[in-house]
């Protein structure tokens, strides 16, 4: 009886577990961004734009990260639609996906960024 009680406790535990699990952790999917204001989410939008300017020498002014996605499942990798500010003095919003490369700060990998400037 007292085995019986253990199993049922610890199956119980795990369905616990298993449903408190985000999406994102178990299935890898792209889940929203809560909150794009994050200085975190921030500088890597600026990090996208700073990367971008270096391959392509377009001059975008990094403005902000207006939405995202995050996704979770190897490694932690971002598609944020960052607003930027052309050399022409008008403001684009650039989708540009990176990953995330760092545990605090703002260092990231570029995958890609788009459309072209």
């Amino acid at each position: 009886m007292r085995t019986s009680l253990l199993l049922f406790l610890a199956g119980a535990a795990v369905l616990y577990v298993v449903a408190a699990t985000p999406t994102a952790a178990v299935g890898g999917e792209w889940q929203p961004i809560g909150n794009v204001s994050d200085p975190h989410v921030q500088g890597l939008g600026k990090c996208a734009v700073y990367e971008q300017n270096k391959v392509t020498n377009c001059g975008l002014m990094f403005a902000k990260v207006v939405s995202g996605k995050v996704q979770t499942s190897s490694g932690t990798r971002y598609l944020l639609d960052v607003d930027a500010l052309r050399l022409n003095g008008s403001h684009k919003i650039y989708q540009a996906e990176v990953v995330d490369q760092s545990s605090g700060g703002s260092a990231c990998k570029l995958v890609s960024f788009g459309p072209n400037c």
